[in-house]
């Protein structure tokens, strides 16, 4: 088994493990900027993509709880 498989990580994992390592880069070198902002809104697509299946799961379970 390999280490991708043992240990996967998340998109959301995956996009702040490089916005860690493009915020170097613009510190060392402004032209990666966009990129930055490129990742940045990445990451809060995803956390509100996220936070919306979070609610509508407890949503879900919450309709289920009032009908018994």
């Amino acid at each position: 088994m390999s280490n991708a498989t043992a240990n996967p990580k998340t998109d959301l994992e995956r996009l702040r493990s490089a916005l860690e390592t493009v915020a170097e880069l613009v510190v060392a070198d402004p032209v990666y900027a966009p990129i930055f902002a490129r990742l940045e809104a990445e990451i809060a697509l995803e956390e509100s993509a996220l936070c919306n299946s979070i609610l509508s799961r407890a949503r879900a379970i919450t309709a289920q709880s009032a009908t018994r």
